[in-house]
């Protein structure tokens, strides 16, 4: 017999507030005050969410020398199941604009609406549904820091290494 699974509805608008919230603390670049924010808010949505969470600390050293105080921020549903899932975001945003088409730009923070914001408001929507509707499963929802301050357009192997620090520590 095949287990009728009730489908969640996922809501757009929910969602769009979960990205709208994160952006109007400003950017979350490691060690400014809209991270510690941010932070701080992530881990409250996850806890209202019904998730039993988990703050992985670390210090990441960035391409640039800075130490960044950082947090891998876990919110974990049903965690005495062996069957799990992980599904994850980066919650960061980048430390400067250095891509963006105006040169006069370069070094500024990014806000990160889409890149950063966006993964983690569609994961926290997803976490608004699991406490609703729970599952056998366990679900880990992991919100990595400190992913976006690499080396942008670097030539040597070891470049790649100075992005994901977050993913790297976990």
């Amino acid at each position: 017999a095949v287990k009728k699974i009730p489908i969640p509805r996922f809501d757009r608008e929910s969602a769009y507030d979960f990205v709208a919230k994160q952006v109007a603390f400003g950017p979350r670049v490691p060690n400014t005050e809209a991270h510690k924010a941010t932070k701080n808010w992530l881990v409250s949505q996850l806890k209202e969410h019904g998730a039993t969470v988990i703050e992985q600390d670390f210090k990441a050293t960035a391409y640039t020398g800075t130490v960044y105080n950082s947090t891998n921020i876990i919110g974990q549903y049903n965690p005495a199941a062996k069957k799990r899932i992980v599904l994850a975001a980066h919650w960061d945003s980048r430390h400067i604009a250095d891509n963006d088409a105006d040169p006069s730009k370069h070094n500024v923070h990014v806000d990160g609406a889409d890149d950063g914001a966006s993964g983690v408001g569609v994961l926290l929507e997803v976490a608004r549904n699991l406490k609703t509707l729970p599952t056998d499963m366990g679900v880990d929802i992991v919100f990595f820091d400190a992913e976006d301050n690499g080396i942008s357009g670097g030539t040597k192997p070891a470049d790649s290494y100075t992005w994901a620090l977050g993913s790297q520590y976990w």
